[in-house]
């Protein structure tokens, strides 16, 4: 027995199918003979090179119990004294109580919360406050680390971002399927010697969280790193997936999902059944569905639902990043839900501050009931073709972008333009192709067409990258003008662009809609005096400053119900 635990287990399938532990981790050196493997093996993590060592945590895998085990690292190298905590638990709505217990009852008897052995452990160190979040469709226990996070330091410069992870799962094709870890950061065992300092109370006891928390600050690091080195130890399954810390998009043209989760359990990673997307599966917050053409489509997984009363700017900002959040198309919307975010932060000072009555609550209810109506969010999930179509648009409001692929929308973005902001609208409209440019970048797309409804933009742009003819211009902002086109010359040079640039109508420039809210809005906003009138600003100033008889010296009063004297 003890030899059979050194090599790692072992499996027997039939009398001529034995295979030890280690083999199945790419260590062992082995030979079929005779029915019977010869298997010379590593026995420990570290010798397998199974071992993550990061700057705020390390993770090794013991292939014995096929395991992961981490251990953070602490600020400063020492540990704290006794990290102490203001409550136990936080007050559990009554009506989650039930579940709430129930799955903390689990979590006893799958050993993730172990009864604390002062004997064993010594003193505790640390109580993490348990608390029960409600959620569409469970109650989930979560625990609140703040106490403990102080002392342990995050790394997260390489961390991945969800928008860019959501572009690369796009361009996988339409033939892909989602595998999920079940309870995933329970998955990861924590350091037997740091049990103390996450201990919890239930039900009058202590118990020790033996496994790691989903809200201490190294998770989501530890998972992907987990995730990432099982992935990489086989080459067929590295190039058939990508992974987003639990979560794994797999191509099924090139591996079926079933092996992609065959090799994570071999790692002692458990996994969700695959969903596959064209039979309906949520991805990354979007809902995902299959179209009899074969291609994907994606919608908005989330109800909109009535306006909340009394209203405040917390919930004004809930429901607004409810509706647009992380969706990737979302037109209209965008620059709407931000006017009126802003229109709250001028209304209300404090978060919770109810706003009765005035322009803001019937704004939101107008948003809300137009998405019912017709909803934005949604468009063509699978993006292939190597040529971008970059829509560009600014006005006194907003700058506006739209990025569309084999003429089909893939992604759009809106900048509302600072309130105060007096630039020439033919730099505001240079800016909107710069960060088209830059968006188009990040789909890793070289070849690009860049379309504008500025006649001036579309010709300093083409004179500066073709080299045909200097800039022209005396502007105030002629500095401001040359390094933005500087900009955007080093950017070709730099990943080695291709960019062509047109003009069209506004009529057809389709990010004409992202710089724009109806215009009963801004006259009530007007009206309302909740925000100066900035393109009557901008024409006052012009005029002003043309104007010789002034001798330069200008005051400038704004407002509904301003008046202005020279």
């Amino acid at each position: 027995m003890d030899a059979i635990r050194s090599l790692g287990g072992v499996t027997v399938r039939s009398p001529s199918d034995v295979q030890f532990g280690c083999e199945l981790f790419g260590s062992s050196v082995s030979d079929v003979q005779f029915g019977r493997r010869s298997v010379a093996c590593a026995a420990t993590g570290e010798e397998t090179g199974l071992r993550i060592e990061k700057e705020d945590f390390v993770v090794t895998f013991d292939p014995t119990r096929r395991r992961w085990v981490m251990s953070w690292k602490w600020a400063g190298g020492r540990a704290p004294g006794e990290l102490g905590g203001a409550v136990d638990e936080y007050p559990v709505p009554e009506e989650a109580r039930a579940e709430y217990e129930a799955e903390l009852e689990n979590w006893i008897r799958d050993g993730w919360l172990s009864e604390y052995d002062e004997d064993e452990l010594g003193p505790a160190m640390g109580s993490i406050p348990l608390m029960a979040v409600m959620q569409r469709t469970k109650v989930r226990p979560v625990m609140d680390f703040r106490s403990l996070n102080k002392h342990v330091p995050a790394f997260t410069g390489d961390a991945d971002v969800c928008a860019e992870r959501l572009r690369r799962w796009r361009q996988m094709g339409a033939s892909v399927a989602l595998l999920g870890l079940k309870k995933a950061f329970l998955q990861i065992h924590v350091e037997k010697a740091l049990w103390p300092y996450q201990t919890v109370w239930f039900r009058g006891r202590r118990y020790a969280l033996t496994r790691m928390g989903f809200g201490i600050s190294v998770a989501s690091s530890v998972m992907q790193a987990v995730l990432d080195l099982t992935v990489a130890q086989d080459p067929r399954v590295a190039a058939a997936v990508s992974t987003y810390v639990d979560d794994i998009l797999v191509n099924e043209d090139k591996l079926p999902a079933t092996q992609v989760a065959e090799h994570l359990q071999i790692y002692g990673l458990e996994s969700k059944a695959p969903q596959r997307a064209s039979d309906g599966t949520r991805i990354l917050g979007l809902r995902v569905w299959g179209e009899p053409d074969g291609d994907l489509r994606w919608g908005r997984d989330n109800d909109v639902k009535n306006v909340p009363k009394p209203l405040t700017k917390r919930k004004v900002f809930s429901i607004c990043g409810q509706l647009t959040s992380h969706y990737p198309v979302c037109g209209w919307l965008r620059p709407a839900a931000s006017f009126v975010k802003r229109l709250a932060n001028e209304t209300a000072s404090r978060w919770d501050d109810p706003i009765e009555g005035g322009l803001v609550p019937q704004l939101v209810e107008e948003l809300v009931a137009s998405v019912n109506a017709a909803d934005p969010a949604r468009g063509r999930w699978n993006v292939s073709g190597d040529t971008m179509t970059i829509y560009t648009d600014a006005s006194s409001l907003a700058l506006g972008v739209t990025v569309e692929v084999d003429g089909e929308t893939v992604e759009d973005a809106s900048w509302l333009r600072r309130a105060d902001d007096a630039a020439h609208i033919n730099l505001a409209e240079l800016d909107a192709v710069l960060k088209g440019v830059n968006l188009a970048l990040q789909w890793r797309v070289t070849d690009m067409d860049i379309v504008t409804d500025s006649r001036t933009v579309w010709q300093w742009v083409s004179d500066a990258l073709s080299g045909r003819a200097r800039l022209r211009s005396k502007a105030a902002s002629e500095m401001l003008i040359r390094r933005r086109l500087s900009t955007l010359k080093a950017l070709k040079d730099e990943y080695g662009l291709s960019i062509r640039i047109r003009c069209v109508p506004s009529a057809a420039n389709k990010a004409d809609a992202l710089t724009r809210v109806p215009g009963k809005w801004l006259r009530e906003r007007d009206a309302a005096g909740s925000l100066p009138d900035v393109t009557a600003a901008r024409s006052i100033a012009a005029a002003v400053s043309a104007d010789p008889a002034t001798g330069g010296r200008r005051q400038l009063c704004v407002g509904p119900t301003a008046s202005c004297s020279l």
